[in-house]
């Protein structure tokens, strides 16, 4: 009976791994605007060359500027219009080797993303590897 759990469980777990964990999207998939957690900002990803990158399109209070920005010459600059995904390529259903710029602290991060569905996307900033940071889900605009 062992032998056969052991078995089942192998066989159960071969199938897991060879199913996309990701789901059947393309690369253009994840374009479009989206709604952060906070529901204080859209951001619009879009295609540049081969590579994926996020402007922030919307902000609740436009008029906020980069203050937390550790260059001092940024710090000027309004939030509304910049960049703060970059660099990103599609790779096994995840968009993967960009980074993330977070307004609210003046960091910026890895990040990995990827779609829980058409109009939910997972977005993961860290440092190092994946496993030391954070996610959010962010909600597709319609």
């Amino acid at each position: 009976m062992k032998k056969f759990r052991l078995s089942l469980g192998i066989a159960v777990l071969t199938l897991i791994a060879s199913m996309s964990l990701y789901g059947d999207f393309t690369a253009e998939s994840i374009l479009g605007t989206w709604l952060v957690p906070k529901e204080d900002a859209k951001v619009t990803i879009y295609k540049c060359g081969e590579n994926f990158s996020g402007k922030i399109t919307w902000l609740k209070t436009p008029t906020d500027l980069d203050e937390k920005n550790p260059d001092p010459e940024k710090r000027k600059n309004k939030i509304l219009g910049m960049d703060m995904l970059w660099g990103f390529v599609f790779k096994d259903g995840q968009w993967v080797g960009g980074q993330i710029y977070d307004p609210d602290n003046g960091k910026t991060y890895k990040c990995k993303m990827w779609l829980k569905s058409d109009d939910v996307l997972n977005v993961r900033g860290y440092v190092g590897v994946p496993l030391f940071g954070r996610s959010e889900l962010w909600k597709r605009v319609k």
